[in-house]
């Protein structure tokens, strides 16, 4: 019996030896294979894509009309995305202080981005350095018309924010992907305001809402 156990001890231990051996033998050699890589990323410009629209369910150019006071004549507007996203024809006639028309769209997310509302300029308008200028038709005062013009007052609200003066740093304004967002643009001939003896031309210059893709 004894001697049966020290075979089989030595038998153990000259396979331990044997399985060392074979491990030293692989450790020994080593080949390094080395894999060197670079990838490029290029956006597309276009998947960033915000426009207006005159429906909140479906992307859709065209016609906007106008509600407005009794008394006040107030033009269609026109929708257009085909290049630069585009809200024209805006052109409201007051005959009175205390008169206004309030054009309402929408700003849809078109992107694969979520977009968010960077600033709102308001541009002077022609030939003038502010953004609303008066011009006193024939046989008006001039002066009565420059007083009159104070009570002329242009504001834009997006979303749930009203915009009346440039406002350069927006933060926290998000249209999220396939989104929209009401847009107002209210023209107003405040109550109160001074009155002209006459006919006068007001000019407006364009409101610009810039949206980004980082807040």
């Amino acid at each position: 019996m004894d001697r049966d156990r020290s075979t089989k001890v030595i038998a153990i231990v000259a396979l331990c030896v044997a399985v060392f051996g074979l491990s030293v033998g692989f450790a020994a050699f080593s080949n390094d294979l080395t894999i060197k890589s670079e990838a490029t990323v290029k956006p597309n410009a276009s998947d960033f894509d915000v426009n207006f629209s005159s429906s909140d369910t479906s992307e859709t150019d065209g016609t906007v009309t106008a509600t407005s006071t009794a008394g006040v004549t107030a033009q269609d507007a026109t929708i257009n995305n085909a290049t630069a996203p585009t809200i024209s024809g805006i052109k409201v006639e007051f005959t009175e202080p205390g008169q206004s028309a309030k054009y309402s769209f929408f700003a849809h997310n078109a992107g694969k981005y979520n977009a968010f509302l960077n600033n709102v300029t308001f541009k002077n308008a022609k030939d003038a350095n502010t953004n609303i200028a008066c011009v006193a038709a024939e046989g008006t005062n001039a002066n009565m018309v420059a007083s009159a013009c104070q009570g002329i007052s242009i504001k834009v609200k997006v979303g749930t924010t009203t915009f009346a003066e440039p406002t350069p740093t927006i933060t926290s304004h998000e249209l999220p992907i396939d989104q929209y967002e009401p847009v107002e643009v209210t023209i107003e001939y405040k109550t109160g305001a001074a009155r002209a003896d006459g006919d006068f031309q007001v000019n407006i210059g364009d409101i610009v809402l810039t949206y980004g893709s980082v807040d």
